[in-house]
C-alpha cells in the first residue's frame, strides 16, 4: 500500500507538522507502519478485497480500516516523537495499536 498526498497531509496534521524538510523521514515512518501492520495482520493492506474463486486459495489481503489507519498514526507518531533506539519507551509498542490491529490478524 502506498502513503496517498492526503494521507500525508493527515500523518503531518497528527505529528502537528507545518513544513516540508521531514517529509522523507516521515514518509519513511510511514511505509514503516505498512510493513509493520502487514507483518502483523499477516496480509497485504488493500482498499478492497480481490473477489474469491472457487478455484484457487484466497490471496492474503487486510482490509484498510479506519482503525488500522489510527494504530498507523499511533505508530508513526510513536517512531516521529522517539528517534534515538536509547529511548526506553522504544521497549514497547505503543498503547493501543495492537488492540487496534488485533482483529485484523489473520490466524493460521
Amino acid at each position: 500500500m502506498e502513503i496517498s498526498a492526503e494521507q500525508m497531509t493527515l500523518i503531518k496534521t497528527h505529528l502537528r507538522v507545518d513544513g516540508d524538510t521531514e517529509d522523507a523521514l516521515i514518509a519513511a515512518y510511514a511505509a514503516a507502519a505498512v510493513d509493520y501492520v502487514e507483518k502483523f495482520c499477516d496480509g497485504t493492506l488493500v482498499e478492497s478485497l480481490t473477489p474469491v474463486s472457487e478455484d484457487t486459495d484466497p490471496p492474503r489481503e487486510v482490509l484498510f480500516t479506519s482503525g488500522i489507519w489510527a494504530a498507523m498514526l499511533l505508530l508513526i507518531g510513536h517512531w516521529y516523537a522517539n528517534r534515538e533506539a536509547a529511548a526506553p519507551s522504544l521497549t514497547e509498542t505503543p498503547l493501543g495499536v495492537e488492540a487496534l490491529l488485533i482483529r485484523h490478524r489473520r490466524w493460521h
